[in-house]
């Protein structure tokens, strides 16, 4: 993601960039209440959760998922600063050394 934000512009762009700040802008006890509701089985997510046959809401996966939802803008900040601080030139040479792109 931080990739993608970096190198190329595209519609939408600066929205996308925007919301990732947004689980550090929410206060922690909202945002847990946000996620509860949103994977409880009555929730949004969590009734489609539901009726293909599994929870979300306090189990391991609804664990995983919020955490991403907190760590995920500190590690998109952090990468996409190491990734707009690398020349294009330096990429190129890369790649015409036999590197793969990311």
């Amino acid at each position: 993601l931080a990739w993608v934000l970096v190198r190329y512009e595209f519609p939408g762009r600066k929205i996308i960039d925007a919301m990732i700040d947004l689980p550090i802008a929410l206060p922690t006890a909202v945002a847990g209440i946000a996620l509860t509701a949103l994977y409880a089985p009555a929730g949004l997510v969590g009734q489609f959760a539901s009726d293909l046959g599994f929870k979300i809401a306090y189990t391991p996966l609804g664990i995983t998922l919020a955490l991403t939802f907190v760590t995920l803008p500190i590690v998109v900040r952090t990468v996409q600063q190491v990734r707009a601080d690398i020349p294009k030139e330096v990429e190129e040479a890369a790649a015409c050394l036999g590197a793969r792109p990311l």
